[in-house]
């Protein structure tokens, strides 16, 4: 097999990669207009989609609560042994009683998720001063943006439990399928 330039298996330059999936593109355009279809649908069906996240979340901590308790088990000759066990426990408790009570779990979530944005908020702005100038000031609004969610979110709790998940996951649905869409249709040939 003859190298490239500068030596390289031309299997592993970015412009053949490029020339590879422009081939496929429309298998990622299709996969975009998937995800901002479900984006839609998560965002006009808001509460569904909050108990779907809820669900998922609680799904996801039974699962890795029951990993954690067989780890424990098999390494009982680790000091930690009993921490592995308990920490399992508390994942699987954690997740069956958000699985009992939906809506208690989805007020959890949003308090953490409205704290979560505030917290990344103001720590972003701050950064951002920091940086030099240049990308400072989008790094800062990107800040206030995020301190702004996060505080209406908060604000609004827990009035907002049962559509704020559903309608984050909405969005986050909507711009990844969209950026899929741009990417397709940049390697469109």
């Amino acid at each position: 097999m003859s190298m490239g330039m500068r030596g390289q298996d031309p299997r592993h330059n970015l412009g053949e990669a490029i020339h590879r999936l422009r081939a496929r593109w429309g298998w990622f355009f299709a996969f975009g207009v998937l995800c901002l279809a479900f984006g839609v649908i998560a965002l006009t069906m808001a509460t569904v989609s909050t108990m779907a996240v809820v669900f998922m979340v609680a799904f996801m901590l039974i699962l890795a609560g029951g990993f954690e308790i067989v780890l424990g088990f098999n390494s009982r000759d680790w000091p930690a042994f009993f921490l592995w066990v308990i920490s399992g426990l508390f994942y699987l408790v954690f997740g069956a009683f958000a699985l009992a009570r939906p809506e208690v779990a989805a007020a959890a979530l949003t308090v953490l998720v409205g704290a979560g944005f505030l917290v990344a908020g103001v720590a972003r702005i701050w950064l951002g001063y920091k940086l030099p100038a240049g990308p400072k000031a989008y790094i800062v609004f990107a800040g206030v943006v995020t301190t702004l969610l996060g505080a209406l979110i908060l604000a609004g709790w827990p009035g907002n439990t049962l559509f704020v998940l559903g309608v984050l996951f909405g969005v986050d649905l909507v711009f990844y399928g969209a950026s899929w869409i741009a990417l397709g249709l940049k390697l469109r040939p």
